[in-house]
């Protein structure tokens, strides 16, 4: 996973996590207590209890627990990438301020740089620029073919 996909997959989380949030504020809504009308107040008796409401709020409790579910694993996910960028950008400080921008413009910049544009940029040799981004990704080029 490069540095790119984890922050496109941490924004993807988080619009779900929104998305998750709105609709646990709807079952909200129609689940939590009601105002009580007073004006209606019955003593003697009373209207018996409408149980197809009652189990509608049953279901609707059950999908505000799933909810609560799905949101906390969504917040974990998160939380995982989060961190996961977090040490790789560590790892990246360890090296030079050329090899950092050779790893930038190849992974992090929404522009897809070639490796000529990058040599060109950080005015080192197409080779030099892929022996480095190499060594950072621990990986081998057989036949001009990169494997992750």
């Amino acid at each position: 996973m490069t540095l790119k996909k984890a922050n496109f997959e941490v924004e993807k989380l988080t619009n779900e996590l929104k998305r998750l949030l709105r609709e646990k504020e709807i079952l909200e809504t129609m689940i939590l207590p009601k105002s009580i009308n007073l004006d209606k107040i019955v003593v003697d008796g009373g209207s018996p209890v409408n149980l197809i409401e009652k189990y509608a709020e049953l279901t609707e409790l059950e999908k505000w627990k799933d909810l609560d579910k799905k949101i906390v694993e969504t917040q974990d996910k998160i939380k995982n990438n989060m961190d996961w960028i977090d040490e790789e950008l560590k790892i990246l400080e360890k090296y030079d301020k050329v090899e950092q921008l050779i790893v930038y413009y190849k992974e992090i910049a929404t522009k897809n740089y070639t490796w000529r544009d990058i040599s060109n940029l950080v005015h080192y040799s197409e080779s030099q620029c892929k022996r480095i981004y190499k060594k950072y990704k621990r990986k081998r080029d057989i036949g001009g073919i990169d494997y992750e």
